[in-house]
């Protein structure tokens, strides 16, 4: 695949949107992290393997959801900071923070989660899958992130080309596409990323951060 350092055009990045689980978070995702704490983790990782369609998916969130009415919200959130941030993920945020780039998380993982670890690293914004206070689910999909990552490009002026995405995994293909600079952090590059992908396996958020400040 073609590399390139940065996205042509000299306007620079200005705003970054990062996944959650497997890019921020390594190890355990957010919904194993709580379901350990839960005594339920042999069921969602059942659940993980098998839940590849969108009626299975749905299923499987409707279950997760049985497992934690008995939990406040800032109990949730406790358990889900047990979960492993990515090498350098504190530093690289603060890095882009201190340059001005703003910075999102965008996951299809559990809201309450989500916006815990966007309030720890310092991103001014976030999107997750919602448990309302009713039970019912306000749900996230791969391509809501890019959706989201569109409309603000719209309201805030920018260009595709002033916009890092990065990610791990399939699910994240649709952000990639919506930016100037998508870079990957998975193992192995997929073959439906953009030409323009930096793979930067595994990667400490730190280099993530030298990376797009270069672009700036």
């Amino acid at each position: 695949m073609k590399q390139h350092e940065c996205p042509p055009g000299p306007s620079g990045i200005r705003l970054v949107a990062f996944d959650l689980d497997g890019t921020l978070l390594r190890g355990d995702t957010v919904c194993e992290v709580l379901a350990r704490r839960l005594g339920r983790l042999d069921r969602m990782r059942e659940l993980e393997a098998t839940a590849t369609d969108l009626e299975a998916q749905l299923l499987a969130r409707a279950e997760m959801v049985s497992w934690y009415e008995d939990h406040t919200p800032a109990e949730l959130q406790d358990f889900a900071a047990q979960a492993r941030l990515a090498p350098g993920a504190r530093e690289g945020f603060a890095l882009l923070v201190e340059a001005g780039i703003e910075i999102a998380i965008l996951s299809v993982t559990w809201g309450f989660a989500v916006e815990w670890f966007a309030g720890q690293l310092g991103a001014s914004a976030w999107i997750g899958t919602s448990l309302e206070p009713d039970g019912s689910i306000g749900h996230v999909w791969p391509e809501d992130k890019s959706r989201w990552l569109e409309s603000r490009l719209g309201t805030a002026g920018l260009s595709r080309r002033q916009v890092a995405a990065v990610g791990d995994s399939r699910g994240d293909l649709p952000l990639l596409h919506a930016a100037g600079l998508p870079v990957f952090v998975g193992p192995e590059l997929l073959a439906e990323l953009p030409t323009t992908t930096r793979h930067l396996p595994a990667a400490d958020v730190r280099d993530i951060a030298r990376l797009i400040l270069d672009c700036g």
